[in-house]
């Protein structure tokens, strides 16, 4: 941001940009509803409170989604093609595979008590 564009915002979150940081990050993908095996090279900007990416969803600006593995320490992003630009998402990938399972667990409910029923 340009140093007008700057003092438009307020102090708090001008604070805030200051304290964010990218870091890259290791993510798995999620294809089909299932995670894949493969590992990838993501960065996203994170405050220095939410380092903690293991389990954590991401999500990329073409829809795609990724859960969190580790973060790489000792590796910088770069606008190389080999880095995929990622945005933490606000539910973790427990959250997300409960709800994919939802209607799973109750088809199997119900078939369930229709078989005891009978």
């Amino acid at each position: 941001m340009k140093v007008r564009q700057l003092t438009l915002l307020d102090e708090q979150s001008f604070q805030e940009l200051q304290q964010t940081k990218y870091v890259v990050i290791l993510v798995k993908e999620i294809k089909n509803k299932s995670v894949q095996p493969t590992q990838k090279q993501a960065f996203v900007c994170l405050k220095p409170n939410e380092m903690k990416v293991k389990g954590e969803l991401f999500g990329d600006y073409l829809g795609n989604h990724y859960v969190g593995c580790t973060v790489l320490k000792g590796s910088h992003y770069s606008d190389a093609g080999n880095q995929i630009p990622v945005f933490k998402l606000p539910n973790n990938i427990q959250d997300y595979l409960a709800k994919q399972l939802t209607p799973i667990i109750n088809l199997l409910d119900q078939k369930r008590r229709n078989y005891y029923a009978n």
